[in-house]
Protein backbone atom coordinates (compact mmCIF):
# COMPACT_ATOMS: atom_id res chain seq x y z
CA UNK A 1 0.00 0.00 0.00
CA UNK A 2 1.47 3.66 -1.10
CA UNK A 3 1.08 6.42 1.64
CA UNK A 4 2.84 9.59 1.81
CA UNK A 5 5.90 9.77 3.92
CA UNK A 6 8.17 12.54 4.55
CA UNK A 7 11.59 11.99 3.81
CA UNK A 8 14.43 14.65 4.51
CA UNK A 9 17.49 14.68 2.24
CA UNK A 10 20.06 17.30 2.05
CA UNK A 11 19.48 19.97 -0.60
CA UNK A 12 21.09 22.75 -1.76
CA UNK A 13 18.35 26.10 -0.66
CA UNK A 14 19.04 28.11 -3.63
CA UNK A 15 18.65 25.59 -6.10
CA UNK A 16 15.62 24.40 -4.43
CA UNK A 17 14.65 28.39 -4.57
CA UNK A 18 15.22 28.33 -7.81
CA UNK A 19 13.07 25.83 -8.89
CA UNK A 20 10.17 26.05 -6.17
CA UNK A 21 6.65 26.41 -7.07
CA UNK A 22 4.54 27.97 -4.16
CA UNK A 23 0.95 27.14 -3.81
CA UNK A 24 -1.23 29.48 -2.20
CA UNK A 25 -5.25 29.39 -1.90
CA UNK A 26 -5.82 28.92 -6.04
CA UNK A 27 -2.92 30.14 -7.75
CA UNK A 28 1.03 29.30 -7.57
CA UNK A 29 4.24 31.69 -7.73
CA UNK A 30 7.10 31.44 -8.75
CA UNK A 31 9.69 31.49 -5.59
CA UNK A 32 12.54 32.49 -8.22
CA UNK A 33 10.87 35.63 -9.30
CA UNK A 34 8.34 35.96 -7.54
CA UNK A 35 5.74 35.94 -10.18
CA UNK A 36 2.06 35.46 -9.19
CA UNK A 37 -1.07 33.45 -10.49
CA UNK A 38 -0.01 30.23 -11.92
CA UNK A 39 -1.92 27.52 -12.30
CA UNK A 40 0.28 25.38 -10.39
CA UNK A 41 -2.14 22.29 -11.89
CA UNK A 42 -0.45 22.94 -14.76
CA UNK A 43 2.68 25.12 -14.69
CA UNK A 44 5.79 23.55 -15.85
CA UNK A 45 7.80 26.70 -15.97
CA UNK A 46 7.70 29.74 -15.28
CA UNK A 47 6.23 32.33 -18.38
CA UNK A 48 8.20 35.31 -16.81
CA UNK A 49 11.68 33.64 -16.00
CA UNK A 50 11.45 30.38 -17.66
CA UNK A 51 12.75 28.09 -14.53
CA UNK A 52 11.42 24.91 -15.23
CA UNK A 53 9.81 23.68 -11.64
CA UNK A 54 10.67 20.45 -9.85
CA UNK A 55 9.88 21.42 -6.68
CA UNK A 56 6.52 22.49 -4.87
CA UNK A 57 5.15 23.24 -1.36
CA UNK A 58 2.26 25.00 -0.06
CA UNK A 59 1.61 28.09 2.45
CA UNK A 60 -1.52 26.28 4.00
CA UNK A 61 1.11 24.01 5.41
CA UNK A 62 1.22 27.14 8.17
CA UNK A 63 -1.59 27.87 8.35
CA UNK A 64 -3.41 24.39 8.42
CA UNK A 65 -0.93 22.29 9.84
CA UNK A 66 -3.35 19.36 10.53
CA UNK A 67 -4.21 19.00 7.06
CA UNK A 68 -0.54 19.26 5.86
CA UNK A 69 -0.88 15.37 4.55
CA UNK A 70 -4.40 15.83 3.21
CA UNK A 71 -3.11 18.95 1.25
CA UNK A 72 -0.40 16.68 -0.10
CA UNK A 73 -2.31 13.60 -1.28
CA UNK A 74 -4.77 15.88 -2.76
CA UNK A 75 -2.44 17.84 -4.58
CA UNK A 76 -0.16 15.22 -4.83
CA UNK A 77 -2.65 13.33 -7.86
CA UNK A 78 -2.59 16.64 -9.42
CA UNK A 79 0.90 17.69 -9.62
CA UNK A 80 2.98 13.99 -8.67
CA UNK A 81 6.23 15.41 -10.79
CA UNK A 82 7.12 17.46 -8.41
CA UNK A 83 8.93 17.00 -5.26
CA UNK A 84 7.36 18.14 -2.18
CA UNK A 85 9.13 20.71 0.10
CA UNK A 86 7.88 21.36 3.83
CA UNK A 87 7.28 24.99 3.45
CA UNK A 88 8.11 25.93 7.00
CA UNK A 89 11.62 24.10 6.48
CA UNK A 90 11.77 26.66 3.46
CA UNK A 91 11.06 29.72 4.68
CA UNK A 92 13.19 29.25 7.99
CA UNK A 93 16.04 28.42 6.02
CA UNK A 94 16.25 30.81 3.29
CA UNK A 95 15.17 33.46 6.08
CA UNK A 96 18.52 32.56 7.46
CA UNK A 97 20.23 32.57 4.60
CA UNK A 98 18.82 36.30 3.84
CA UNK A 99 20.23 37.05 7.48
CA UNK A 100 23.29 36.05 6.78
CA UNK A 101 24.18 37.43 3.41
CA UNK A 102 22.59 40.84 4.98
CA UNK A 103 25.14 40.74 8.26
CA UNK A 104 28.13 39.98 5.56
CA UNK A 105 27.01 42.59 3.69
CA UNK A 106 26.81 40.37 0.21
Amino acid sequence: MKTWLRVWTEKEIAEVEKHLLIVGDAKGDCAHCKELGLDYKTVGQCPNCQTTFSYITSRRFSSNPGERFQIVKRLGQIRNDLVWIDYDDYKTLTGRQRARDFLLGQ
